[in-house]
């Protein structure tokens, strides 16, 4: 072992020369390096080495290489022996540690990741190593074949290779399929459209479109996804013309598997809106059928521009002629979500044809709503739209009320309810919130809140008589959900009336279940609001202490520590010792120790927290 070290360290000598030559380092730095890798060194030379030992070697050996580059650019010298010895230190140590733990995936991915700029002519072999021992993992197949593609084109064959192995082993990899069928479709792009092999009378594109075609058909047999098949419809726009026949191909595929699924209808829709319409590929196959066989047309004839170029408004006409087709032939609320979903984004982001989006938008909505399954958000859509036309009020009402008998959801009713607010029905306001009222439970409590504000904000005489009566029935309601109401009673009652009815209820609901915190915490809220300091004001004050207390003191440690908190702000400070007994005599044994833990903070001088 101490052989191995020193020459090693005999090695590393002209670095070292360099280091004081180019007065990289000062020499206590230089011989601190010395020590640093002598030790580094004993690690991996031991008999028993650790995945560490080597990761330690290598992070030091990587800041040494960003210190020198650092150094290089400060003096403005060239020390590219310097990194060159130091980037092939790591890579040997990297050698020797895949070959000890290769099973460690990260470890190979980490040596790529450092020979992609250090050594790229590399790569490509420990991708190989790799695959041997993680070829499990489709994505190692797909990242072996990208660098190979992006760091050479003219490293296709082995691509191709790596790709046709990687779909032996997965052939149901969407992915793996997926990259393949990119990398081939970009490689026919860039073929000579016009450039014949030989006597061959078709071009080296077409070879390679044949070969692009033979990826799909051979996923078509594994891959049962329609995402998968609309990626590559998507990847076949970027070349639109050369693979129309795929394209045309693709969707007769899908159309047989996938009939039934929305997906593949919204996105034949949205092609449709991208200027890729359908009927100009029914179009070309005609014209083919019709023709001479593809292998006696002149190259020519390949030329013809397959997809027309049309208007903004047709693309949108075209487009929802789709969608209308989809909702005839599924039937579902899914593609009637989709569809609207369609429009109102063409409302949103386009400038242009904004009265025929308009058009088709309203048209959509409205079938939507004859076809009872249009969900509650479009049917929110719609009564915004309705809501802002002087003339829309009662049409809305008539829509939601229709809708209601096939959708009693809770948004259903807020809509309804929000509708006649805007109309300023107060009978239809009150007719239906006694419906819901009966019905709905503690659910229907923002119908509650709804009518509540709507009579706040009438202020007249009889929405005070309607508002009186619907605060009573709150309270007397039995679900702890309702505690908002009753605060908010009390808050209308203080501000609105007095102080004093405020309390007087305040007295009442405090006993009355379901017991609320919330309640008591609201009240001495409005108690303090009003900064008064007299006896009755502490007493009531008191009050709302005791309740919380009496009510949630044995789980409750808060509620003593804010008890302990007035008394010595406001109260009588000679009670604060009492109370530290009565709560620890109350809560139960769990929650002493909380108590205790903030009365100490408390006694030091720090905040109560709550």
């Amino acid at each position: 072992m101490g052989e191995f070290i020193a020459e090693m360290q005999e090695r590393l000598l002209p670095e070292y020369e360099q280091m004081k030559l180019y007065q990289i380092f000062r020499p206590e730095q230089i011989r601190e390096c010395i020590r640093k890798r002598e030790r580094l060194l004993l690690n991996i030379a031991k008999s028993k080495k650790s995945m560490s030992d080597y990761l330690e070697f290598i992070v030091y050996e990587k800041t040494m290489y960003k210190t020198i580059t650092e150094k290089e650019k400060i003096a403005g010298i060239k020390l590219t022996g310097l990194k060159a010895s130091t980037c092939t230190r790591i890579m040997r140590m990297y050698r020797e540690m895949l070959t000890k733990f290769p099973h460690e995936q990260r470890l190979w991915e980490n040596c790529i990741k450092f020979s992609k700029k250090s050594a790229p002519q590399e790569v490509a072999g420990i991708y190989e190593k790799m695959l041997s021992y993680h070829g499990g993992d489709p994505q190692v197949w797909i990242n072996a074949a990208v660098w190979l593609y992006e760091y050479n084109r003219a490293n296709m064959p082995r691509v191709q290779d790596i790709l046709l192995r990687g779909l032996q082993r997965h052939p149901a990899s969407e992915s793996l399929n997926n990259c393949f069928f990119n990398i081939q479709l970009k490689e026919a792009a860039l073929a000579d459209s016009k450039r014949s092999l030989g006597d061959n009378t078709i071009s080296e594109q077409d070879i390679q479109m044949e070969r692009v075609v033979a990826i799909y058909r051979n996923s078509l047999a594994n891959i049962t996804n329609l995402d998968y098949f609309l990626k590559l419809l998507e990847s076949c726009e970027d070349h639109a013309e050369l693979t129309a026949k795929l394209q045309f191909d693709i969707i007769e595929d899908i159309q047989t598997k996938f009939s039934r699924e929305p997906a593949l209808w919204d996105a034949l829709a949205k092609r449709e809106l991208r200027g890729y319409h359908l009927g100009d590929l029914m179009n070309m196959t005609e014209n083919e059928d019709d023709g001479e066989p593809s292998e006696k047309k002149s190259r020519t004839d390949t030329q013809v521009k397959v997809f027309q170029t049309r208007s903004k408004k047709r693309c949108i006409q075209l487009c929802a002629e789709v969608y209308k087709t989809a909702v005839q032939q599924l039937q579902t609320q899914e593609m009637w979500n989709l569809y609207l979903d369609a429009m109102l984004a063409l409302s949103k982001n386009h400038k242009t044809e904004r009265a025929y989006i308009q058009k088709c938008l309203a048209s959509a909505l409205q079938d939507g709503h004859r076809s009872k399954l249009m969900h509650s958000r479009h049917y929110a859509t719609l009564s915004m739209i309705l809501g802002s036309d002087e003339n829309g009020g009662e049409i809305c009402v008539r829509i939601l009320t229709e809708a209601l008998q096939h959708d009693d959801s809770l948004r259903m009713h807020e809509l309804l309810l929000a509708a006649h607010i805007r109309n300023d029905d107060e009978s239809s306001v009150h007719k239906l919130f006694s419906q819901v009222r009966r019905t709905m439970g503690a659910a229907g409590l923002p119908l509650w809140q709804m009518v509540i504000a709507y009579y706040r904000a009438r202020n007249d005489s009889q929405a005070k008589r309607q508002l009186n009566d619907i605060y009573t029935q709150a309270c007397k309601e039995a679900w702890p959900e309702f505690a908002d109401l009753r605060c908010s009673y009390l808050r209308y009652l203080w501000h609105e009336h007095s102080p004093a009815k405020a309390r007087d209820e305040y007295a009442k609901l405090a006993q009355q279940p379901p017991m609320s915190l919330q309640l008591h915490r609201e009240m001495i809220s409005l108690i303090e609001s009003t900064k008064l300091k007299d006896l009755s004001t502490i007493k009531a004050w008191r009050m709302c202490y005791e309740f919380m207390a009496t009510y949630f003191g044995k789980k409750e440690p808060s509620v003593w520590l804010e008890y302990i908190a007035f008394e010595r702000d406001h109260g009588e400070a000679k009670s604060i010792a009492l109370l530290s007994r009565r709560a620890l005599s109350t809560l139960e044994p769990q929650f002493v120790s909380a108590f205790e833990a903030e009365r100490a903070m408390a006694h030091v001088g720090m905040a109560i927290t709550r």
